[in-house]
This record gives structure tokens, C-alpha cells and sequence, in this order.
């Protein structure tokens, strides 16, 4: 996720790996003060987004999973990288960023474990849990 500098958007990714060949995911843009959410890639699969940053107001940089894995061995630790440009990212349309908006040179972009993330937060939950429950009952 990027919060747009100056406006009232929040750039989402998301995505996942299908099991089979495509990484399927979504671009969401989040309107912050009205709650509409606009889903601009016009693919009907998407695309995987691993990453996202705002480069200033008119830029978003976003790292994208390839389309699918087919005879690519490389795909599951790489990605695209494409800058797109809009001069007012609150009135993108739905469906409306093609090919040539996310084309990018390839880049290296390894998946994290999904296992080991779950494993450190829930370490980092059970050591909040214990902190919590070291302190005197009269001091939260």
C-alpha cells in the first residue's frame, strides 16, 4: 500500500499465484475522503502487484509479478517495473491502464514465504501478549 502525497488516495496491490500459470491480482485506488475504490488494470485477471510507491504526485512506481509462469522458470523471483503517469489520480477510471501503461524492464523481485511472515507476526504478537501481561494491573 502508498498513500498518495498530497491527495486523499491509498494505492492497494494485491495478488496471489494461481497454482497453475498466472499471478491474478488488482491495483485498487482507494478515495479516502468518499470510500470509492477504482480497480484501473483492464485486464480481467490483473495482475500480481508486489509493490507500490508513490514517486511524487503525478507517478506511481508499481512492481508487478509477470502475466503468467509459462515457459518463464524465472517468474516466481521476478518482476516488472513500470512508472505511470496521471495527472489526477482521484478521477482514473476503472479498467483503464493496458499493456503499455505496465510494461517495465524486468527486475529481480523474490516472493517472501508466506509461512515465514505468519510465523513473525505471531511472534511479534506473542511477545506484545507477554509484555502486556508483565505490567502491573493498574498501570494500562
Amino acid at each position: 500500500m502508498a498513500f498518495h502525497p498530497r491527495r486523499p488516495l491509498l494505492a492497494i496491490g494485491t495478488g496471489k499465484y494461481d497454482g497453475g500459470y498466472f499471478f491474478e491480482g488488482e491495483l485498487l485506488l482507494l478515495h479516502m475522503k468518499t470510500g470509492v475504490v477504482a480497480s484501473p488494470i483492464e485486464n480481467d485477471f490483473g495482475r500480481q502487484v508486489l509493490g507500490l510507491e508513490w514517486l511524487d504526485e503525478r507517478s506511481l512506481r508499481v512492481l508487478m509479478a509477470p502475466p503468467d509462469d509459462w515457459q518463464d522458470e524465472a517468474a516466481h523471483a521476478s518482476g516488472h517495473v513500470a512508472v505511470v503517469d496521471r495527472a489526477d489520480w482521484t478521477a482514473v477510471p476503472a479498467r483503464s491502464l493496458g499493456g503499455r501503461d505496465l510494461a517495465g524492464p524486468r527486475t529481480h523481485a523474490p516472493r517472501p514465504d508466506p509461512h515465514e511472515a505468519s510465523q513473525r507476526a505471531v511472534a511479534t504478537l506473542r511477545s506484545l501478549w507477554r509484555a502486556q501481561r508483565a505490567e502491573p494491573s493498574g498501570e494500562r
